[in-house]
């Protein structure tokens, strides 16, 4: 049996710092005790640490080990094309962040589910399977 891939998402990340949302510790658990790896793509590296001011060392510090925990899916130009080649078809950039795009495309690369509590706009992409929220 291979090992069930998920794509955390930054939503995820953020409520689990900012509001201490309990989803993501599950998922950590189940990572640990089982054949499941959590998985970041790098775009949602980017994304959250956009959003964290560098001169707050202790959160910034804090969230760099939360990262450790995650394998990180660098960008490629599989996933890249792939990103592409929805966005072509069904015109995805209307509706989507290009962030939310490349999230996307990485998770149909690693056929992996995508953890988010923003399912509304990914449900535009066809063969993308979600993780439970409640595991």
């Amino acid at each position: 049996m291979a090992d069930e891939i998920i794509v955390v998402d930054t939503n995820i990340i953020i409520d689990f710092v900012e509001k201490g949302d309990e989803t993501l510790e599950e998922y950590l658990k189940l990572q640990k005790r089982s054949r499941r790896k959590l998985y970041l793509s790098v775009v949602t590296v980017f994304e959250y640490f956009s959003g964290i001011d560098i001169d707050k060392k202790d959160l910034y510090h804090e969230s760099e080990k939360l990262f450790e925990r995650f394998y990180i899916q660098e960008l490629n130009e599989t996933i890249a094309k792939i990103a592409a080649s929805l966005n072509f078809q069904k015109k995805l950039y209307r509706y989507i962040d290009t962030s939310d795009i490349l999230i996307a495309a990485t998770c149909l690369y690693l056929d992996a589910f995508l953890l988010t509590k923003n399912q509304k706009h990914f449900k535009l992409i066809p063969n993308l399977k979600f993780a439970p929220l409640k595991v």
